[in-house]
């Protein structure tokens, strides 16, 4: 049998919660386990008192900074812990945090994960040989309420053995100063980029810690508006946005929020969700450029240039030198066939940032379909003198040589685009072309070959291309391009 703790409670102050906790362990001898919840900072506080209150018990703080599978050999290993009489544990939710996903908007799958985390395991089948091995200890372990839930779920023989749980409650002033040090209102999506992912999971499960606490609007709002961020970060864009949408609860004129939900939404390709995102931001706050830029490029995604274009132009109002309004503006120009608009966009994005080379692509292909070759070819020029290995640059350039009839150029530059990209079907394709009409039929027929089994679709576009006409009579291009797909 295990020497329980007299942890029997119902409501009582936090006065009467830390009695009762001093209470237990002033009379407790021997082995026995107990479940603390409470903040990280909570405890300290609380390890600080216990040790002032309990003079005549030795105590020691296990702190565990990183996860862990094996906590025998962490206490084994604990320095003098034969002399001790109490031994509190804290940290272990690190061990946890790559198994439960905290803060999920709510959705019913906090703890639904299969894979039991190694600690539990190990806590659940270690039990006997820490009563045996520890006779004279007493384990504390200082936990956040969705931990010790966690372990209820994961490790229920383990949990079984202890004395249940007390609730200790953190003061309001540390709790504030908590939820300041976590909610970086002044951060952006950036700011957590350069995290690990583990890094992450941690902020995440502290966050949490602090949502289940008893706080205010605003210190709900900020806490749920910076997971919302994490989550963002990380990819989990449905989780993200249930997170925006506690923090707007809270404060639903916040443009921030509104847009990087918006963001997430796009991001899920949920274009018309997402523009309506952008109109709220917007709502409140009509000058934020950043807001009229991702609602144009949503616009731009659905197909709806002009309403695009018009987008764009509002943020550029509002920050003439924001390079991207221009340069997508010059994409949404260019698709509708405003070619000259377009390349002068294309040029007000290069003026502010000259190594744009998505700029320098786009602005060559318009220059390539106003006819204006050369031009077209120098744009691609300025690409590969930036980057020689942008294979892209190197494909519409050799189709611009070809225009000019310089057709060895043409397939020197789509070489070039083979030895990045071994594999790229256009590449071969354009060489096909362009062998064709130099009517070298076997170098023809070997690159259109090698284009249609890369990608099939190259066969269909093989028998109405003009560019083969001068060898269409040839019997191994007949042959090629009445190829059947076999069942």
């Amino acid at each position: 049998m295990v020497n329980t703790l007299n942890t029997d409670i119902s409501e009582r102050t936090a006065t009467e919660e830390y009695q009762a906790v001093v209470r237990s362990l002033r009379r407790h001898k021997g082995f026995g386990l107990l479940f603390i919840e409470c903040t990280p900072v909570g405890g300290e506080e609380l390890i600080t008192k216990i040790k002032k209150d309990l003079p005549q018990k030795k105590v020691g703080v296990l702190s565990l900074e990183n996860p862990i599978t094996n906590l025998m050999e962490r206490v084994t290993a604990f320095p003098n812990q034969e002399t001790l009489n109490i031994l509190f544990i804290t940290g272990l939710e690190k061990s946890l945090v790559d198994y439960i996903r905290p803060g999920y908007g709510g959705k019913g799958d906090y703890y639904n994960v299969d894979d039991i985390p190694p600690i539990l395991s190990h806590l659940n089948w270690q039990r006997e040989n820490f009563r045996d091995q520890f006779r004279h200890l007493c384990f504390v372990f200082i936990l956040p309420k969705y931990a010790i839930k966690y372990i209820l779920l994961r490790a229920p023989d383990f949990f079984d053995w202890g004395s249940g749980k007390i609730q200790i409650e953190t003061k309001r002033d540390l709790i504030q100063q908590e939820v300041f040090r976590l909610a970086w209102l002044d951060s952006d999506l950036e700011t957590y980029q350069q995290w690990t992912p583990q890094q992450r999971l941690e902020r995440l499960a502290e966050i949490h810690t602090y949502l289940e606490e008893n706080l205010d609007l605003e210190e709900k709002f900020n806490l749920y508006y910076e997971q919302a961020f994490i989550l963002h970060v990380n990819g989990d864009y449905e989780e993200a946005i249930a997170s925006y949408d506690h923090a707007l609860k809270f404060k639903p004129d916040y443009h921030k929020a509104w847009n990087n939900r918006g963001i997430a939404l796009f991001n899920l390709g949920r274009l018309e969700e997402a523009i309506a995102s952008f109109d709220e931001a917007l709502k409140f706050k009509s000058d934020k450029d950043e807001a009229w830029h991702n609602r144009g490029t949503a616009l731009l995604n659905l197909g709806r240039y002009e309403e695009a274009i018009a987008s764009y132009d509002q943020a550029l109002k509002i920050k003439p030198d924001k390079h991207e309004a221009w340069y997508n503006r010059g994409g949404a120009l260019g698709d509708l066939g405003r070619y000259e608009e377009a390349i002068a966009s294309y040029d007000q994005a290069l003026k502010i940032k000259p190594d744009n080379l998505d700029a320098w692509v786009n602005r060559g292909i318009d220059l390539r379909q106003l006819g204006r070759l050369e031009e077209a070819i120098a744009s691609f020029d300025n690409v590969l003198k930036i980057k020689p290995d942008y294979h892209e640059a190197w494909v519409n350039r050799g189709a611009a040589l070809s225009d000019l009839g310089r057709l060895e150029e043409a397939i020197a530059s789509c070489d070039e685009a083979l030895k990045i990209k071994p594999d790229d079907a256009i590449a071969y394709f354009n060489k096909a072309c362009y062998y064709a009409l130099q009517e070298n039929i076997p170098l023809a027929f070997d690159n259109l070959k090698q284009a249609i089994n890369l990608d099939s679709k190259y066969l269909e576009m093989a028998k109405t291309d003009t560019d083969f006409d001068k060898i269409r009579n040839d019997s191994r291009f007949i042959d090629l391009i009445n190829q059947t797909d076999s069942p």
